[in-house]
């Protein structure tokens, strides 16, 4: 124990989006996290809140702080916290290059003549100082006089950074707090009162309340092959109360995946209710996307919670006619541990999916016959789980995966498209998929691919432009309807016409322009003219519930489109705005190929 404990200040922003997150994973801090606070002398370390700021204040009562700190930062569950709380964080704009919580000074320290406390109250305050400060003012404490406003304090710290002030109080009577605010207010000629902010963490924590202990959190998946991103999503969930995991069947994943999974419906079940963060697993009953309503009825949660990309519309208007809140959940990086997903474990690989910005179909010789045009498309990084038949080219990327592995091979990138289509394409195919598919994979950026009566495009122009690229990124917004169901006929019911193809051709050399010219707006337009286009001629792309949905995002998009061949998949929208709910992809680089 050293002679002089040392106390600490500091701050971080919390981003606003994270802020009931944050403070519900803080009421269930991992107890091993607390035991190596503790082993690593530190105590007192409690976080406030206000206005997205947070202030930490702790007490360091060890001989090697350097020591203590990096045992902190090595032990293994504290790791596996900091991967869920560090995304929801970002420094403040005072911090020093590399600092991650900006250290504050200790501009002023009293401990009034009184008894400790064996359970103080602990506040604190902000307020910022209309010009800047020098010393602390040498009379506001009169050593030989017992002042009224120091009546029930303990202890006042004062931390300050720029013309930022943090106060921090312990005290047995609230009602003494009022007097050492004004005496501050007044000795240091604030114009504001400093404001009070909201503890949402102390390493003295007690229990978490009853209310919190009863509630109920309902998640649904497929869950098949059990890996740590799977983990890291029951864990978060299951800090909003008792967890219920409800799981597809084999026969429902077979229905919509087209494929059944590797562990059957009785072993993931097992797999899941041995996990400690869950509190019960079942089996869905039902068919279909919403497979789950029967269970989620039965149940009666509190919560639903979803990660992004398993967030759908249906699923949230089912939580919103059963009074139950909807909570979706951002996939937070998992520091040093790889991304995980069930469909990169059954191949782990580099491969991208694709998404045709504009013109889809064109590359099919029954539309280009009536009039050529252009397919855009663009590369996309295998970053999120996308599902199975949602318009992404996830069977040509199968095939690719097949073909090459793990990654796509260093040679003409023209020429492996071409490998790749034509061993999707075997001679006698009935149905040939489009070369927009195998192109839209293999070419990295965005590409432009002219048809004119024929499967394989006349030119091909490729864009490259870094701030080109981050810009389609930051543009588009992914929502997911679920994949197409197994019987799913696009080609039934076709309205085939010139007049259509030339309608379809004219708004993808309209949307080609508009991304050069980083227009938002013509960009939005075009996209949702070329997704007219497509349905007048295949009206088989969308149906009643897809209609609605996309009718639900129409006032925060300037334009919006079905992934590939739509029926299900992805409803993609252009906004420069987020998006609620919504994905975010990251386009290939030429530089990875």
């Amino acid at each position: 124990m050293s002679e002089t404990p040392l106390c600490i200040g500091s701050i971080i922003r919390l981003k606003q989006e994270f802020e009931e997150r944050y403070i519900v994973l803080h009421r269930h801090t991992f107890p091993q996290v607390l035991e190596r606070i503790r082993r690593s002398n530190i105590s007192d370390y409690t976080i406030f809140l206000k206005d997205g700021i947070l202030f930490s204040h702790m007490i360091y009562d060890g001989d090697d702080y350097q020591g203590d700190m990096a045992a902190i930062g090595t032990d293994s569950t504290t790791r596996e916290w900091w991967k869920l709380t560090d995304s929801m964080q970002e420094p403040v704009s005072e911090s020093k290059e590399g600092e991650w919580w900006a250290g504050l000074e200790l501009w002023f320290e009293y401990e009034p003549n009184s008894p400790a406390i064996d359970n103080p109250v602990r506040l604190a305050y902000t307020v910022s100082t209309p010009f800047p400060l020098g010393d602390f003012p040498s009379d506001f404490v009169n050593e030989d006089e017992k002042h009224p406003m120091f009546n029930g304090i303990y202890r006042i710290r004062i931390f300050r950074k720029g013309q930022h002030l943090y106060i921090y109080i312990e005290t047995s009577l609230i009602s003494g707090v009022f007097p050492l605010l004004s005496a501050i207010k007044s000795s240091l000629h604030l114009n504001e009162w400093p404001e009070p902010m909201t503890e949402v963490f102390h390493t003295d924590q007690r229990q978490p309340l009853p209310e919190m202990i009863q509630k109920k959190v309902f998640v649904t998946g497929c869950f098949d092959m059990l890996h740590s991103g799977h983990i890291a999503f029951l864990l978060e969930a299951a800090t909003y109360g008792d967890l219920y995991v409800s799981i597809g069947s084999d026969a429902n994943v077979e229905h919509l995946k087209g494929r059944f999974p590797v562990n059957s419906q009785e072993e993931r079940k097992y797999m899941l209710d041995a996990l400690s963060s869950v509190k019960e697993c079942r089996i869905n009953s039902g068919w279909g996307i919403i497979d789950f309503e029967k269970e989620l009825r039965d149940i009666m949660p509190d919560f639903f919670v979803v990660n992004e990309d398993g967030h759908t519309p249906a699923k949230q208007a089912l939580c919103k006619d059963m009074g139950i809140e909807y909570k979706v959940l951002k996939r937070i990086p998992h520091g040093d541990l790889p991304v995980r997903s069930t469909t990169a474990l059954r191949t782990e690989c580099t491969i991208p999916f694709r998404i045709d910005l504009a013109g889809g179909w064109l590359d099919q010789p029954f539309v280009s016959k009536y009039h050529p045009g252009p397919v855009l498309t663009v590369s996309i990084e295998p970053s999120i789980q996308f599902n199975e038949r949602s318009g992404m080219a996830s069977s040509t990327r199968r095939k690719a995966i097949e073909l090459w592995r793990s990654e796509i091979p260093h040679a003409d990138a023209e020429q492996l498209a071409k490998m790749l289509f034509s061993y999707e394409n075997p001679p006698g195919t009935k149905e040939v998929a489009g070369s927009q598919d195998s192109l839209g994979i293999v070419l990295p950026g965005l590409n432009k691919l002219e048809y004119n009566g024929n499967y394989w495009p006349e030119k091909i122009q490729s864009v490259y432009d870094e701030g080109i690229l981050t810009w389609i990124e930051k543009s588009l917004y992914l929502v997911t309807l679920g994949p197409r169901i197994s019987s799913y006929s696009v080609l039934s019911n076709t309205k085939i016409t010139a007049e259509g193809a030339a309608a379809l051709s004219q708004a993808a050399q309209d949307c080609w322009s508009a991304i050069l010219k980083k227009d938002i707006r013509a960009f939005g337009e075009s996209f949702r003219k070329s997704f007219e286009a497509q349905v007048n001629m295949f009206p088989n792309m969308v149906d009643e519930d897809i209609m609605n949905t996309l009718k639900a995002y129409q006032d925060k998009a300037w334009g919006w489109k079905l992934s590939g061949a739509g029926g299900g998949g992805y409803l993609i929208l252009v906004s420069h705005e987020p998006i609620e709910g919504a994905m975010q992809i990251r386009i290939r680089r030429k530089n990875n190929f």
